[in-house]
């Protein structure tokens, strides 16, 4: 009861709080009302309805509905009719969002009347008898208002009749809060109902069913479910709001049952208790026996594993050890066989015998690469292999490559080159050797497996721009950034700040978006293809000269991308896949066909990604493959590395030096534009001025201009037009007034016939491919007419290089000792060979001062090296220091 009487107070105060609005603000109208009750909604669940009615007498009626523009009116029978003539009136005037009952007369409905005749005269809040809506027992609450009278005058019931001028009413849902309350109570067998008792009289008695002998008539508006006879209950009557409540409470079943099961609960609930303690504790004890098995086991485990690690480790020690060994005693022999063969070459053989010799040769050079190949692939699997910072020149490494293939490609009639872009720097520093490896593998296979056609090497700088704005993409997005498909037109937007888009550089769609809008139209320059199409456009080639980097080059490090085209066999889909893992190739007959293990592309691999790069590969069956690797380069080394840069300076070819070529003007003819590029970036280098023609119509057209300085030499590249076309164009030059103006032809070495007709046409040197700076620049020097430097050197015969050294060979092999003399002495050294340790520390201390040796050739594999050599390092450190003077 008292819970039920807490729950109405608490919705009831809530609602009658309005009544101070209305109080303090008297002309209040129904937006403030409005906004007011949907605020507090939440502070009162169960009442929904809340409005105001205003205390209108008959005299005042008119202008009252005057003022609200509508007519008084109450429902009968579900129809709105308007309200007669009466005593007085209670029209709604302002109300919630969830009631439409504008003007109604709340004073018309008898079930209303008594309440607010009351309420008026007592002033406390009264309640209606319950009536139902939509289904559901409501009851009217309602609360009298005032005005700003002084409370202190109304203490009497005439001062309250005449002073009342309105009324707060709510609907409160008894339903609601009946089963809220009851709710809190879970008790199944306890049943709970609400009655009240309404007195009878004419007016009610239709609308609660009463008969006029029902005296009180009773009402049930919680709990359908009438009291059962001869159950047991309670009855608890209570007065709340002037209403009348009584609640029922009964059992459901047989009260002396349910004591009963009341009293045998409590001891049952202790011997579950009991009962459960002892399963918990068995449970526990069972559990720490478990527990003890379990840390006995994973200690045996943990015992077994570490013995297992120590069995790999002495495994793995052993395969290195194994594998040194073997290659070292295979290398010996071989090493042997490849000697004794070239010293045979040397000697006056038949030209059979010749042929012979060289087969055995390439032979154990084959197996020797294979014996290194294997060699490095568990060097890197074993996470032994060491990656070199030396400085060198990105475009001389790839001149030495094509000059490696030279004679192969010659053979295949292929034709091979190289292109650098101009943003590359000269000098970056790496390690050129592995580099090298892998240049070399990669261009060998592209020879081997292309039979016709071309070889194709491209080497792009990214923008190093694109590092500082986002990180770096993953190695799947990375070529996906650098290669997109490209739109073949330089875009130029001026005043564009790059730096205002870093903000908004998110992901890689935003970079390429960003680059766009700033300086150039990508990250890197476009992948230029000998292949027919779009990369070897004029409009490509065009981006991949103006193409530069966004600010200078002011960064530590440097990404390249270095890409291998080749037009040969192609590979399959689904093998391109597996074309990295060691000792696989596409398929069987390949190696039948063309040779070769299928371990050298998985040495690429992990020596490209020992370099923080990858490698991919593109291709289609028939169309040839594009091998694509990228290498992240330092442009700054470490301290000691100027003297190797210094060093490697020296180094450079002196074509480039020659400042002869600086400033001529050359005419570069061809009908491809990614092989002009070729030849012109060569000339670039050393400073000449090039323009490009198609073919001989614009040639001759761009010679006959005199809108600038005079052409100084013209280039004709015979691949990139007919011969008919090469000849005729030739001719014409030596017919005109250009005659003086000399002619340079590049080709893939030509017969000799083909080579005497085009000296007899005209071309004064033919530059053979592949290209290369320095065979360019020397061909287009001898060309003009001018003397051809060689680089200056010593000119060494082999009596004359060693003369007058004394050498010690050390090698526990016979056959090694036998080569390693012999070819010592070719070169006019002094050798001396012993096979041992001690007889290399006798040999040393045994011999008089005017006759000390100069050079120690020494195997460190033979056993009492280590013992013997490093404790008497003394002995020999004289020998090198002084060896090493002489040299420098």
């Amino acid at each position: 009861m008292q819970v039920f009487k807490s729950e109405v107070d608490n919705n009831l105060g809530a609602s009658f709080v309005i009544l101070g609005l209305v109080t303090s603000v008297p002309t209040v109208d129904q937006p403030t009302w409005m906004t007011f009750t949907n605020q507090t909604l939440f502070l009162r669940p169960h009442v929904r309805s809340l409005a105001y009615c205003l205390r209108v007498m008959p005299p005042q009626r008119a202008e009252v509905e005057r003022r609200y523009n509508g007519t008084f009116y109450i429902y009968s029978n579900g129809s709105k009719i308007p309200r007669g003539p009466a005593e007085e009136y209670a029209p709604v005037v302002l109300q919630s969002f969830n009631i439409s009952s504008y003007l109604m007369d709340v004073y018309g409905y008898p079930i209303w009347r008594a309440a607010i005749n009351q309420v008026r005269q007592s002033g406390n809040f009264s309640m209606s008898p319950p009536f139902l809506q939509q289904g559901h027992w409501r009851m009217g609450s309602f609360l009298p208002h005032y005005g700003d009278v002084d409370p202190n005058l109304l203490t009497t019931v005439e001062a309250r009749n005449a002073t009342c001028v309105g009324y707060v009413v709510t609907v409160l849902n008894v339903e609601e809060v009946f089963g809220s309350v009851i709710s809190r109570f879970k008790d199944s067998d306890l049943y709970i109902s609400a009655i009240t008792r309404v007195s009878p009289s004419l007016e009610l008695n239709d609308y609660y069913n009463c008969t006029k002998d029902q005296n009180p008539c009773e009402v049930r508006f919680f709990g359908n479910r009438p009291k059962p006879k001869n159950s047991e209950g309670v009855s608890v009557p209570f007065t709340y709001g002037s209403q009348d409540i009584e609640l029922q409470c009964w059992y459901t079943h047989n009260i002396h049952l349910h004591v009963l099961r009341e009293m045998i609960a409590w001891p049952l609930l202790m011997l579950a208790v009991v009962v459960f303690c002892i399963v918990a504790v068995y449970l526990v004890l069972k559990r720490m026996s478990t527990a003890e098995k379990d840390v006995d086991e994973r200690e045996k485990i943990h015992a077994k594993l570490r013995e297992a690690k120590l069995i790999a480790e002495a495994a793995d020690t052993a395969k290195s050890s194994f594998l040194a060994t073997v290659s070292h005693e295979i290398r010996t022999p071989m090493n042997g066989v490849i000697g004794m063969t070239n010293l045979l070459m040397g000697t006056d053989l038949t030209p059979q015998q010749l042929e012979y010799v060289k087969i055995a040769q390439a032979s154990g050079n084959a197996l020797v690469a294979l014996i290194s190949d294997v060699l490095d692939l568990s060097k890197i699997e074993a996470g032994r292999m060491e990656i070199e910072t030396v400085p060198f020149d990105m475009r001389e490494e790839l001149d030495n490559i094509l000059s490696l293939f030279e004679e192969k490609v010659h053979q295949k009639k292929l034709e091979i080159s190289a292109l650098v872009h101009d943003s590359v720097p000269q000098w970056m520093y790496g390690d050129p050797g592995r580099l090298r490896q892998v240049l070399i593998n990669l261009v060998g296979n592209a020879i081997k497996f292309t039979k016709q056609g071309h070889i194709f090497l491209c080497v792009r700088l990214v923008d190093p721009f694109f590092y500082e704005t986002i990180s770096p993409p993953t190695s799947e997005q990375f070529f996906d950034l650098v290669d997109i498909k490209r739109k073949h037109s330089i875009v130029e937007v001026e005043g564009v700040d790059s730096q205002q888009d870093q903000t908004s550089l998110k992901g890689a769609i935003a970079v390429r978006s960003s680059l766009f809008r700033a300086r150039h139209q990508h990250m890197a320059p476009p992948r230029l293809s000998m292949k027919p199409g779009p990369l070897s456009s004029s409009s490509c080639v065009a981006e991949w000269r103006n193409w530069k980097p966004i600010g200078d080059l002011g960064f530590d490090e440097v990404t390249c991308v270095i890409s291998i085209e080749d037009s040969g066999i192609g590979i399959p889909k689904f093998m391109q896949s597996r074309l990295f893992e060691p000792f696989v190739q596409a398929d069987s007959s390949t190696s039948r066909e063309y040779g070769g293990t299928g371990i050298g592309l998985s040495i690429c691999q992990k020596l490209v990604r020992l370099t923080r790069g990858d490698i991919i590969v593109e291709s289609e069956p028939g169309e040839g493959s594009v091998f694509k690797f990228s290498q992240v380069l330092p442009t700054s080394g470490q301290r000691g590395d100027l003297q190797k840069l210094a060093f490697a300076m020296k180094r450079t070819p002196s074509g480039l030096q020659d400042e002869r070529v600086s400033g001529i003007k050359v005419l570069l003819v061809d009908a491809n534009p990614v092989r002009q590029e070729v030849a012109a970036t060569y000339l670039r280098r050393v400073g000449a001025l090039i323009e490009y023609a198609e073919d001989a119509r614009i040639a001759l057209e761009l010679l006959a201009r005199n809108d600038g300085p005079p052409f100084q030499a013209v280039i004709v590249d015979l691949q990139g037009m007919d011969h008919n076309s090469s000849i005729r164009l030739v001719q014409r030059l030596k017919e005109s007034t250009f005659k003086r103006i000399p002619v340079l032809a590049l080709s893939i070495p030509p017969d000799s016939s083909l080579q005497s007709e085009l000296h007899e046409a005209g071309y004064l040197h033919i530059v053979h491919k592949p290209l290369r700076c320095t065979t360019l620049i020397a061909g287009l020097i001898q060309s003009l007419g001018m003397q051809v430097t060689n680089p200056s050197r010593k000119q060494n015969t082999n009596a004359e290089m060693l003369s007058n050294k004394r050498l010690l060979v050390v090698d526990d092999n016979m056959v090694n000792r036998r080569v390693a003399s012999s070819m010592l002495q070719r070169y006019g050294a002094t050798v001396v060979t012993v096979n041992g340790g001690n007889q290399a520390i006798n040999a040393v201390r045994n011999q008089p001062p005017e006759k000390q040796f100069d050079m120690i050739l020494m195997d460190i594999q033979m056993p009492e090296v280590s013992i013997l050599i490093f404790n008497s390092s003394h002995l020999f450190r004289s020998v090198f220091c002084r060896f090493a003077w002489q040299l420098l």
